[in-house]
């Protein structure tokens, strides 16, 4: 076999393993044991749907840092990761941390990536000169807006104005699947707890 038959074998070859192992790492995420289901929330309806992929927003998007557990200051792009509980069937946040750590019993831990945070502000005793409340900059108190690499879906062509409504009438929950570094990837989407959009392991 000439050199030149062997270099476009080993290319061939390391191309197959390449894509094998992508494959399987989604399928190992998607197998994943650790599986939370997060409630969606309503969005502009002109904004949500884009051919055959529904936008999805999640409750969990923006996160208010002063009423959560965990670090406080978090820098737009900077990574953010999320740690969760069950209430019910839907999983809520708790505390939100810059780095990644084991989640306490019974919690998960979900990895994103800040948007933009908006800061906070609390109303003082003291009026301003026109005599109404006086507010003042909290740094601890403001909201980040948090981004997962799970806000899209496909659908059939033709069904995503049927999802669209009833996502946005809150019926809409999404199984999402989490890696042990927290990555996040999309199970199934559920309307009224009934699984109706399955992601397929190939």
């Amino acid at each position: 076999m000439s050199r030149f038959a062997l270099a476009v074998l080993a290319l061939a070859i390391g191309q197959s393993l390449f894509l094998a192992a992508m494959v399987w790492d989604r399928v190992s995420l998607l197998r994943s044991p650790v599986v939370v289901t997060l409630e969606t929330a309503p969005i502009d309806p002109r904004d949500l749907f884009r051919g055959d992929y529904v936008i999805l927003n999640y409750a969990i998007t923006e996160l208010p840092l002063g009423d959560l557990d965990g670090d406080d200051a978090f820098e737009p792009g900077a990574p953010i990761y999320v740690e969760l509980t069950p209430e019910g069937d839907i999983w809520k946040p708790v505390a939100v941390w810059r780095a990644f750590r084991e989640a306490a019993p019974g919690h998960a831990i979900m990895r994103g990536r800040v948007g933009y945070v908006s800061p906070g502000s609390f109303v003082t005793d003291a009026p301003d000169g026109n005599g109404e409340p006086m507010r003042e900059a909290c740094e601890d108190c403001g909201r980040a807006i948090v981004s997962y690499g799970i806000e899209s879906y496909f659908v059939p062509e033709g069904e995503g104005r049927e999802l669209e409504d009833s996502r946005n009438a809150g019926r809409i929950t999404v199984d999402v699947a989490l890696g042990k570094d927290g990555t996040p990837a999309i199970k199934q989407l559920r309307l009224d707890g009934e699984p109706v959009y399955q992601e397929p392991l190939f």
